[in-house]
């Protein structure tokens, strides 16, 4: 049996079967309809609770806000796991560098990598480095974001808007390369001729860069894109750069779903700045006991509270991102099962109906199902990643079930069909995800679980291109992605430099069809 699927929780397997659509139960059974209605019937004599009434409704209270405030902090709690996982492995500090320069493999988990460019991920700390300067070669595709995965704030466009974390092709230097000087928010020192101010609201600064090859033979181009990168102060000594070959070393960059994600979060507040947004909710998280500058100390009774919180939370998150296709504005397609994780207006891929931080740009009220549905499969962000300008930067798209509506599952057989000539200038890809992990699907044998335009696929008659998904590789000569029985999983596909087809919607990609 494959190595990771030997550490996965009872819990979890039950929560699989529990979301196989023919097996769905009613919304709330005899025993849950109960616990609501003593809820909202307990006594208050004369206006005041009893002792047994006080505490049960002190422990639900309590329940409900960690539980809001684990799908709250996810964001944060992504990041900060990314950080600590990737630094436990492979070193800490602004100069060190995890490029997975054999392509990122599913012995790396972490939610939904791209396994079809070399990546490249660091964290900085401006409280430990003040301003700090990005020297980035050219054909790079990178982004900026801090610690609540928000991206930073760079130069000002022509229209009067911002570039949004992006470095690299979509951002400022268009590929071209060239210095970025990253501050913390109130700076007001100088900043020299010629660089890129990004502004960051916290002291920890993700940075995540993307180098591309034209050959999955010869990866090295976009390795040496990647490690030309150089990282050091404003001002001070710099340290020598430190590139770490990740692709073949286990490491493990994920969040919990259980007590530990809160005390990771509270590592997280006590290491950075108090941050100003969102006030209601950060009085919340104090409610439960995380508070800057004081201790976490939950008593026994709260840590299960907190431990059955954070199993709850999870699976309410797992649940919304499952089931996004019934979403409001929710899918690529009315015709397809493909969601799209900013929201899109069906008939006008140019806007986004979200923002850079999964709000509605009409009301800049938060998209909490949005959100939580990014961030508990996903990372990072930028307006490279959410805008739509032809030729620039990456859409993307995820699929949760068949063409039927069932969940994607590994022990079945499914095709898929790209029709000819995908429209994406740089390249395009179909990655297969563990539906518990996030992270890409690990089957024995299958080095990545992903195909792009660069692999030496099968085309069929027409052009088109057709993939199968499935635990055996069917008869023939056929393009093949590797599943795993018993397992869950989902897709994305990856166009970069998406071209306008994609956009007028006249090339639609089609659904993962069943195979019996």
């Amino acid at each position: 049996m494959n190595r990771r699927i030997l550490n996965l929780s009872l819990a979890a397997a039950v929560w699989f079967t529990a979301c196989q659509p023919q097996e769905k139960q009613p919304s709330a059974d005899a025993n849950e309809t109960s616990r609501y209605e003593t809820l909202a019937n307990l006594p208050l004599d004369g206006g005041y609770p009893s002792e047994e009434a006080s505490r049960t409704l002190d422990e639900e209270l309590y329940f409900q806000r960690a539980t809001q405030t684990y799908l709250w902090a996810l964001p944060a709690v992504n990041m900060f796991a990314m950080k600590e996982g990737l630094s436990k492995t492979f070193g800490e500090g602004y100069n060190v560098v995890s490029v997975f320069e054999k392509r990122l493999k599913p012995r790396t988990i972490i939610t939904t990598p791209n396994s079809d460019v070399i990546y490249a991920l660091g964290f900085a700390d401006l409280s430990k480095t003040g301003p700090l300067v990005l020297d980035v070669p050219p054909m790079l595709q990178g982004l900026l974001d801090d610690f609540w995965h928000r991206p930073l704030v760079g130069p000002e466009k022509p229209d009067g808007t911002h570039f949004l974390g992006d470095i690299g092709f979509p951002g400022p230097d268009h590929g071209k390369g060239g210095k970025y000087l990253i501050v913390p928010e109130g700076y007001e020192g100088d900043v020299p001729d010629g660089y890129y101010r990004y502004t960051s609201k916290t002291n920890g600064v993700f940075i995540f860069q993307r180098g591309f090859f034209q050959s999955v033979d010869n990866l090295q181009p976009g390795v040496d894109a990647v490690e030309g990168i150089k990282i050091y102060p404003l001002e001070g000594e710099a340290k020598p750069m430190d590139f770490q070959h990740a692709s073949d070393v286990d490491s493990y960059a994920l969040f919990a779903h259980d007590f530990s994600y809160f005390e990771m979060l509270n590592r997280f507040i006590q290491s950075d700045k108090v941050d100003d947004i969102d006030p209601y909710m950060h009085g919340v998280m104090a409610a439960i006991g995380i508070k800057k500058g004081e201790d976490f100390n939950p008593s026994a009774r709260e840590k299960e509270l907190l431990d059955q919180a954070a199993q709850t939370a999870w699976r309410m998150a797992k649940n919304i991102a499952a089931n996004f296709d019934e979403e409001k504005d929710g899918l690529w397609y009315s015709d397809r099962k493909w969601v799209a994780h900013a929201h899109t207006d069906l008939d006008d891929f140019m806007h986004t109906l979200l923002d850079e931080e999964f709000r509605d740009r009409e009301t800049g009220h938060t998209d909490v199902n949005a959100k939580a549905h990014m961030y508990i499969n996903h990372y990072s962000i930028s307006t490279g990643m959410m805008s739509s300008i032809v030729g620039l930067g990456a859409k993307y798209g995820g699929a949760y079930k068949d063409s039927e509506g069932n969940y994607l599952m590994g022990e079945n057989t499914y095709k898929i069909t790209f029709p000819p000539n995908p429209p994406a200038k740089l390249f395009w890809s179909l990655t297969a995800y563990d539906a518990e992990t996030a992270a890409g699907v690990d089957a024995e044998g299958q080095v990545y679980p992903s195909l792009n335009g660069m692999n030496d696929v099968v085309k069929n008659e027409d052009g088109s291109i057709t993939i199968y998904m499935a635990p055996e590789k069917p008869e023939g000569d056929v393009n093949w992605i590797k599943t795993v029985p018993g397992r869950g999983w989902f897709s994305l596909f990856r166009y970069y430099g998406p071209e306008q087809a994609f956009f007028d919607r006249s090339y639609k990609l089609g659904d993962f069809e069943k195979v019996n």
